[in-house]
């Protein structure tokens, strides 16, 4: 199986020359390495870390944006070393837990956003940059922290702050 971890920083060139290239080549290579595509995402950085454990562990909604430095987890050993030192496990066996993250359409993943195993990040569900994110988050929702925390509903954040931003034509 490709890691698309390893893939991806290749085509920061191309993604600065033209963001459709780079995003027609980038989720071609994601579904080849079994990353679930739903529709088109918008935006995946080419600085994301992917732990793709497997066919189905990611899944990107149509128009999805995964900015630069999120890391995206699909397994965990943080319990491994408490379990052997209280004996419950034997030195020749692990203790583990796989589950997929799901990202849903037009949901917004911020800079250095680290979304922890069986974590869903619900449709239209913004996550605020440098967060970390332990449990699913809702559709329509604004998260921030960490870890991540209920900030308000993106109708909430439309109404505060769609004035301070403009309109421009997408890049391509």
């Amino acid at each position: 199986m490709i890691d698309p971890s390893k893939f991806l920083p290749l085509f920061r060139i191309l993604n600065r020359v033209n963001q459709d290239a780079y995003m027609n080549v980038a989720l071609t290579l994601l579904r080849r390495s079994g990353v679930e595509v739903l529709g088109r995402p918008l935006w995946i950085s080419s600085s994301v870390f992917l732990d793709n454990s497997g066919p189905g562990s990611i899944s990107f909604g149509d128009r999805c944006v995964v900015s630069d430095a999120v890391k995206i987890l699909t397994h965990d050993f943080s319990l491994d070393r408490i379990a052997e030192a209280r004996g419950d496990l034997p030195p020749d066996e692990e203790l583990y837990r796989r589950a997929p993250v799901k990202i849903g359409a037009r949901a917004f993943v911020g800079l250095g956003t680290v979304l922890m195993p069986g974590v869903t990040v619900g449709a239209d569900a913004i996550i605020g940059a440098g967060s970390v994110v332990t449990t699913s988050v809702d559709a329509g929702d604004v998260v921030a922290g960490n870890p991540a925390r209920r900030i308000c509903s993106t109708d909430e954040l439309w109404d505060k702050r769609r004035s301070e931003f403009d309109v421009r034509k997408r890049r391509s």
